[in-house]
């Protein structure tokens, strides 16, 4: 299988894209499912400096870790697949990655690496990529704790292949195998909130199946009043319009910039967080980064909090716009 997630679209195109590849590689999530714990203590100081923006140092550490150990150990594994995440040029992270998902496909990285892989395909805007990558760490890795993540990042891709059908059949699996993972449902939820808008699916065989309809009444010639003289509406359309779907309420502002790159960096590192991200552009001409929606203020509190140990800086909750 071909691996390649750089490749979509035009040269330009492709240099506008890596700033934001780069950006996403940089991010170290704190999610559990996101980063499995280092076992070296040097590597774990790198991600640490990594996150602290000292980017530069990270890669340092990791670089004399690849050196000193044995190809195919752990700890080479390992050193290879933090050097592909904490790399400073789009190419060389993919190479990395790569090595890891293919050559050392039965270490406890490789699911990580596919995981990373699709992400940056996406990204990219190679969505038959990103959506190939995410299929494989599902099926090649069924009891991988990424699946769920796996199947967002697929569907969302998905989506951006116009295949809603698909989108959603991946975001119920999403929703069903991460089951116990709250903040994730809340993502999965913000992208499922499209599938509504689908067509419900046409019975099987409606020629046969089809109840017939009743015979009217001789006093039923025309529709059915109401109190005001109007035609009473079926039950199930009634029914339909007292239930709206709740309206998300709130959002998490990250950060306030008036550069354009330093926003969408910002954005990309929200969104590899597993975050929605947006930029929201002012009357002051401050391009304002900001996460989700979110339905309550308790769920945009607690991914504040989860933005805050991830990213640093200092997100707050706003209402939405």
């Amino acid at each position: 299988m071909n691996l390649g997630v750089l490749e979509h679209g035009g040269t330009g195109a492709r240099r506008v894209r890596l700033a934001g590849l780069l950006s996403v590689l940089l991010c170290v999530c704190a999610s559990v499912h996101a980063v499995v714990a280092q076992d070296n203590p040097a590597l774990r100081a790198a991600v640490a400096l990594a996150a602290e923006g000292r980017g530069d140092s990270a890669r340092r550490i990791v670089a004399a870790e690849l050196a000193k150990a044995r190809p195919g150990d752990p700890a080479y594994i390992e050193a290879l697949y933090w050097r592909g995440r904490l790399a400073s040029s789009g190419d060389s992270a993919e190479s990395d990655l790569r090595r890891v998902a293919i050559e050392y496909s039965t270490s406890r990285w490789a699911d990580q690496a596919l995981l990373q892989l699709s992400q940056l395909a996406l990204a990219a805007g190679n969505g038959a990529g990103a959506l190939q990558l995410a299929e494989r760490l599902r099926g090649d890795y069924p009891t991988s704790a990424l699946r769920g993540r796996a199947a967002l990042w697929a569907g969302r891709a998905a989506f951006d292949l116009g295949d809603p059908a698909t989108a959603c059949a991946l975001l119920d699996s999403a929703r069903t195998e991460s089951a116990g993972d709250v903040e994730f449902l809340n993502q999965v939820a913000f992208y499922h909130g499209r599938c509504s808008a689908l067509p419900p699916a046409a019975p099987a065989d409606t020629a046969h199946s089809a109840a017939p309809a009743p015979k009217p009444s001789s006093d039923s010639a025309h529709p059915a009043a109401g109190p005001a003289g109007g035609a009473v509406k079926p039950a199930a359309e009634s029914a339909g319009a007292q239930s709206p779907r709740p309206a998300a309420q709130f959002e998490v502002q990250v950060t306030a910039t008036r550069t354009s790159r330093t926003a969408q960096s910002a954005e990309a590192r929200v969104t590899h967080s597993g975050e929605h991200a947006r930029i929201v552009k002012g009357a002051d001409g401050l391009l304002r980064v900001r996460a989700g929606p979110y339905a309550t203020e308790q769920a945009a509190t607690a991914a504040a909090a989860r933005l805050k140990k991830a990213l640093g800086g200092h997100p707050f909750v706003v209402p939405a716009s």
